[in-house]
């Protein structure tokens, strides 16, 4: 690894996205959201690359799947699969719209209570999205009614570095709409509002225990610390959810 004028990080590696020698680089020191590969099509940052790097390992034949995908960006992982499989769907949350419909190329759903069909897809993929949801418990159940069997969800969200507990509430929606804080206010992007995304929990440790509990999902979580593939900082966990055949 090296310094560079324009840059705070720069080294050279493999891109599991675009699957070709690269150069990694970084302006930030929060790596997690400033790795950037220069290769990838609108760049590519960590947390992409590591579930790249796990949807390779364990679904290769990927490409001719069934692929729900909810808030992609038109970037790394999601922009590969959205040219690549031809059985890709991808959704939006636009609250405001009748859900089911397709709004600006993308099928608007709520996770937590979709419009699919029972077994649709053989894979589910959520990047940053689990952190924002209302009702964790529902849309895992929705995800998993939506998987046919043997179908896997696989997915990125921050897990609390100092937290054991599975899940703490940061917000709570009254039965008025109304919100009621429960901590300080984080927002994170949003690819289709300016306003961003709330923050409507932290997950813990024990994640994968709830995970499992709340439908017989088969949980494995991986971790990275892996600079040839520009998996580097904070948060690049990712959970693989297994529905049983």
């Amino acid at each position: 690894m090296t310094l560079a004028d324009d840059y705070l990080l720069t080294y050279e590696g493999d891109c599991p996205i675009c699957e070709a020698p690269t150069t990694f680089v970084s302006k930030d020191r929060w790596l997690r959201g400033g790795l950037t590969c220069k290769s990838c099509t609108n760049g590519s940052v960590p947390r992409e690359r590591a579930l790249a790097h796990v949807l390779n390992r364990v679904r290769p034949n990927w490409r001719d799947l069934a692929i729900h995908e909810s808030s992609p960006v038109n970037r790394g992982i999601s922009l590969k699969m959205s040219n690549q499989c031809k059985n890709y769907t991808g959704s939006h949350y636009f609250p405001d719209k009748p859900f089911g419909e397709i709004i600006d190329g993308f099928r608007n759903e709520s996770l937590e209570e979709q419009t699919f069909g029972d077994e649709s897809f053989d894979l589910v993929v959520t990047l940053d999205v689990f952190e924002h949801v209302f009702q964790p418990g529902k849309m895992i159940k929705e995800i998993y009614r939506t998987l046919k069997p043997g179908g896997l969800y696989l997915c990125t969200f921050p897990i609390r570095k100092h937290q054991v507990t599975s899940h703490r509430p940061r917000v709570r929606k009254e039965a008025d709409g109304s919100l009621t804080h429960l901590d300080t206010v984080e927002i994170h992007g949003n690819p289709v509002s300016g306003d961003g995304a709330l923050v409507t929990f932290d997950y813990g440790y024990d994640i994968h225990n709830m995970l499992a509990y709340w439908v017989p999902f088969e949980v494995e979580i991986s971790r990275f610390n892996m600079r040839r593939l520009g998996i580097l900082g904070e948060y690049t966990e990712v959970i693989a959810c297994e529905k049983p055949k």
